[in-house]
C-alpha cells in the first residue's frame, strides 16, 4: 500500500493545478508521431514513447462489510499506477492499462490525463526549454476501485495511450509486476478473526538501477512533487532501497565523490559542505499480521512489515559551480564519477556514471539503445549496495533475470553486471511468527 499525507497531497494538486490550470487550447489530431530520441544530451520533443523512470505501481486493498461476519472483509486489490508519457497529445487524451496473468485479462483501468504543450505554456521562457511535452496522470494516480482482482504472484501490465479526439489506442509498453498478499488477523488475542489484508507489488529488481537528474534552475523533481528547492541547478539521484519500516526515513546524508580516482573536497562550513539532503518520495508498504507462534496468543498480535522505497539523494553539487557560495560544479570534472552516500561513516549506496566532453553525464547503454525511456537531462547510473547491505536495508534480494523499471530485460554487460553484484540480506517476503 502506498501512503501519501494529506499535506503532501494538497501541494501536489497546487503544483499541478498551477501548472496547468491556464492551457485552454485544444489540438486537432495527432498526426504523424517523431521519431522517438534518447533523453539526455539533445534537445527533443519525443511523441509517444513512456517515461519508464516514473512509472509507479501500488496494489491497493479492496474491502466491503459482510452482513453474515459483521465486520469489513476483503475482497482483493485494486491497481493504481502513476504514468508519464512524452508528446504533444490533445486535451482529454489518457492511459489504458490492461493487466493480465497467463494471458487471460484479469482487469482494464482507463483514465483521462493532464496534456503539457510548451507551445501554449503562460511562462514565455517555458516555451523554449528542450523538454518534451508530456502527458501525465493525476497526482493522486490512474485507478478504478470497482474492478477486484483475487489473484496474486507475477502479472503482465500493458500501457496504452488513447487519443482524446480519436479514441485511438497505441501500445506503449508491457510491464511486469509481482503482487503479494500479506494476510492479517484482528480482535481479541483468545478470539482472533480474519481481517483485510494488505498487497504489494514487490520492488527487488530496482535495486542496481539509478537514475540521474541534472536538474536547472525552477524546474521541479523528477516525479513532479511539491517541496523542493528549486533556485538552483541541482543534481538529484533516485533509488530504491527496502527498509525494515517505511515510517523509519532516511536522515541526511554526507557524501564522499572521486573523479578518475581522484578524491573531491568539497569546499565550505562543515556539516553542510558534503552533506546530502534526502527525501522518501514514493513506496509501497504491506505489514502483515498473524497470532500463530505461542507468545503472540496472548498479547499484542504478530506482525512484518513489506516496504520499497524510492528516495531522493541530493548531492551537493551544482551543475555549474559556483565559487561564491562554495559549491563545485558537475561540468568541472570530467570522467568517471564515484560518489556514496554515508551515515556515521557507514555508506549506504556508492553510485557510478562517466561524464563526457560537455560536462553532462554519458547515457547508459541500456538508454543510449532505447532500451528505455527517461525525462530529458535524466540519466541512468548504478548503485551499488555495501557487502551485505547497508544499515538501512532490510531485504535485499538479486534478481538480474528479472530486468528493471517492471521487468524491462536487461540488455548490456554493465547493466547485467550491476544487477548480479546485488546481496542477499534478510527474508525477501513478509514471514509467518513461529
Amino acid at each position: 500500500m502506498k501512503r501519501i499525507n494529506t499535506f503532501c497531497v494538497a501541494l501536489i494538486l497546487l503544483l499541478v493545478s498551477s501548472s496547468f490550470g491556464q492551457i485552454t487550447l485544444r489540438l486537432p489530431g495527432m498526426g504523424t508521431p517523431k521519431p522517438a530520441q534518447t533523453a539526455g544530451a539533445t534537445s527533443s520533443n519525443r511523441q509517444m514513447v513512456i517515461d519508464d523512470g516514473f512509472t509507479f505501481f501500488d496494489a491497493e486493498p479492496l474491502q466491503e462489510y459482510s452482513a453474515a461476519a459483521r465486520r469489513q472483509v476483503g475482497v482483493g486489490w485494486h491497481l493504481r499506477s502513476y504514468l508519464r508519457m512524452f508528446g504533444t497529445v490533445p486535451n482529454r487524451s489518457g492511459f489504458s492499462l490492461v493487466v493480465s496473468k497467463g494471458g487471460r485479462q484479469m482487469t482494464k483501468i482507463r483514465c483521462e490525463g493532464t496534456a503539457y504543450r510548451k507551445a501554449e505554456d503562460p511562462v514565455p521562457e517555458n516555451r523554449r526549454v528542450p523538454w518534451d511535452d508530456y502527458l501525465i496522470t493525476n497526482p493522486l494516480g490512474c485507478e478504478k476501485k470497482t474492478n477486484a482482482i483475487k489473484e496474486t504472484g507475477k502479472m503482465d501490465v500493458q500501457v496504452f495511450f488513447f487519443d482524446g479526439d480519436t479514441d485511438q489506442e497505441k501500445l506503449l509498453r508491457t510491464y511486469k509486476i509481482d503482487v503479494r498478499e500479506a494476510t492479517r488477523v484482528r480482535g481479541l488475542a483468545t478470539v482472533p478473526v480474519v481481517d483485510v489484508p494488505h498487497y504489494y507489488v514487490q520492488r527487488h529488481a530496482e535495486t542496481a538501477a539509478a537514475i540521474l537528474h541534472v536538474r536547472p534552475v525552477r524546474t521541479t523533481n523528477y516525479y513532479r512533487m511539491a517541496g523542493d528547492s528549486d533556485f538552483n541547478g541541482e543534481v538529484d539521484i533516485y533509488f530504491s532501497i527496502s527498509p525494515k519500516r517505511q515510517v523509519d526515513r532516511l536522515k541526511h546524508l554526507s557524501t564522499r565523490c572521486s573523479v578518475n580516482g581522484t578524491p573531491l573536497r568539497f569546499p565550505g562550513p562543515t556539516p553542510y559542505s558534503d552533506q546530502a539532503d534526502t527525501r522518501s518520495m514514493r513506496w509501497e508498504t504491506a505489514i502483515y499480521t498473524d497470532r500463530i507462534g505461542a507468545e503472540y496468543k496472548k498479547a499484542n498480535e504478530y506482525m512484518d512489515e513489506v516496504s520499497f522505497s524510492q528516495y531522493r539523494v541530493r548531492l551537493p553539487l551544482l551543475i555549474n559551480g559556483d565559487a561564491a557560495n562554495n559549491r563545485l560544479g558537475l561540468r568541472d570534472k570530467k570522467g568517471n564519477w564515484e560518489c556514496s552516500v554515508r551515515l556515521d561513516g557507514e555508506p549506504v549506496r556508492t553510485f557510478r556514471w562517466t561524464t563526457g566532453s560537455n560536462g553532462l553525464p554519458v547515457p547508459h547503454p541500456e538508454q543510449a539503445s532505447g532500451n528505455i525511456n527517461l525525462h530529458h537531462d535524466s540519466y541512468l547510473i548504478e548503485a551499488e549496495v555495501p557487502t551485505g547491505g547497508s544499515f538501512y536495508d532490510h531485504r535485499l534480494l538479486p534478481l538480474p533475470n528479472d530486468g528493471f523499471f517492471y521487468g524491462i530485460p536487461w540488455r548490456s554487460a554493465e547493466g547485467k553486471a550491476a544487477a548480479a553484484k546485488i546481496p542477499t540480506k534478510g527474508a525477501p517476503y513478509h514471514v509467518p511468527s513461529r
